[in-house]
């Protein structure tokens, strides 16, 4: 049964989703993006070990809610806790391979839709600004 109820939770936890990723339309899993970095079921106990792909993040406890509905929701789980992996620092090496097909597929559809281009983020006119600053500068010195 300890197999079973393993898989049913990880099974869960495939519902809870990267609020980063969900922002950018690429919905990837906790457990796609690793940022479940240890998962313990003693009894009906679950222990939950979430890695932040950020420590500052301001969803952590969000991402948190989320997991305790999800496994809420698994026939035989009893109490769940959630400890934040401090000690470990989040990388896309954490990643599933499928989470990174996932992101890697979404990407290449949204740089097919709008390729990258050198200093897309300025407005017009800002480039033309920043070269007569930067000509000002070299002329007073």
């Amino acid at each position: 049964m300890m197999g079973g109820l393993r898989e049913a939770v990880e099974e869960a936890l495939h519902t809870v989703y990267d609020p980063c990723s969900v922002a950018s339309q690429s919905p990837v899993s906790v457990i796609d993006m690793g940022m479940v970095s240890g998962l313990a079921i003693v009894g009906d106990a679950v222990e939950v070990r979430l890695l932040p792909t950020n420590l500052g993040c301001t969803l952590v406890p969000s991402i948190m809610i989320a997991i305790e509905e999800a496994l809420a929701e698994v026939p035989g789980i009893g109490p769940v806790s959630i400890a934040i992996d401090k000690e470990t620092h989040w990388s896309p090496d954490q990643m599933s391979e499928r989470g990174r097909n996932l992101l890697g597929h979404r990407r290449a559809q949204a740089q097919a839709l709008m390729p990258i281009q050198p200093k897309q983020w300025m407005l017009p006119g800002q480039e033309e600004a920043r070269r007569r600053r930067l000509e000002m500068k070299r002329r007073a010195s």
